[in-house]
């Protein structure tokens, strides 16, 4: 636990789903953690609510589509806490829609929540990482490493942020460290709910948390927890499952194959 005594965590999104479940992972680490997003009463809800638990958790209001927002959060961080020593991108946002039916607006929103944002939050941030000897983590998903039907704009964006998060590795500052985190799909309250209107033509397995592919849920806690440890070893990268590296290794070595083995994954 020693090891994020006095130390500050930043986490967008994390006023619920896996961004609080990291926020409370690193707090029972002995982080100070920062909570940020755009709903000032669900982050007073869900802090005062984790109190009660013991972990305290601090929040900061921004919108991580704005600059300006980002900066002034990231100021107000700073002023309250003196520092900053790690960054968790985990804002994002999934979809479902047919590839040809999909237009350039789809796309640019995503783009924005999942690649822009992340990108956008880490510049606003690289100073005072610099200064900590800091680390960046970016929460990516399986969709960074392969393509998957039905979620083409979703998988574009998190294709690119595989692509940042590489970029930072080879030319960031050498002192800050960067964690890219591909996870399957995570367990949520509206798990199978929430893409009903938007699969309703498409097969039912679409609608559900990985649109049909063939793995359990993850646990958000579970998940939280290895990134934590993770980030004490500044390893570059989490995938899980483990075994979807194999995958990936053999759509590299021959992309027939691969997306032979992909499709026959698919529940739909």
């Amino acid at each position: 636990m020693g090891s994020w005594q006095g130390k500050v965590v930043i986490v967008t999104g994390g006023s619920g789903g896996l961004g609080l479940a990291i926020g409370c992972a690193f707090s029972q680490a002995g982080a100070t953690v920062v909570l940020l997003s755009r709903n000032e009463e669900k982050l007073r809800s869900v802090c005062e609510l984790r109190a009660k638990s013991s972990i305290h958790l601090d929040w900061v209001l921004g919108d991580v589509t704005s600059d300006s927002s980002i900066e002034a959060a990231v100021e107000s961080t700073l002023k309250k806490h003196g520092r900053i020593d790690l960054l968790v991108n985990n804002v994002g946002k999934s979809t479902r829609v047919e590839l040809l039916n999909c237009s350039v607006g789809q796309y640019a929103e995503l783009m924005e929540m999942n690649l822009y944002s992340a990108i956008r939050c880490t510049l606003a941030t690289m100073d005072a990482l610099k200064a900590t000897s800091g680390q960046v983590v970016n929460i990516g998903s399986l969709a960074s490493k392969t393509g998957w039907p039905k979620v083409a704009p979703y998988s574009v964006s998190k294709h690119g942020l595989a692509a940042f998060s590489h970029q930072l590795r080879l030319e960031g500052p050498q002192n800050v460290s960067c964690l890219h985190v591909c996870p399957g799909p995570i367990r949520r309250d509206d798990a199978g709910t929430r893409y009903d209107a938007q699969a309703s033509e498409m097969a039912e397995s679409v609608a559900q948390p990985g649109a049909g592919v063939k793995l359990k849920g993850i646990d958000p806690d579970v998940l939280a927890r290895k990134i934590v440890r993770q980030c004490e070893r500044r390893k570059p990268e989490l995938v899980i499952p483990w075994h979807a590296k194999i995958l990936f290794t053999i759509t590299q070595l021959s992309p027939k194959i691969g997306d032979f083995l992909l499709m026959r994954s698919n529940r739909s």
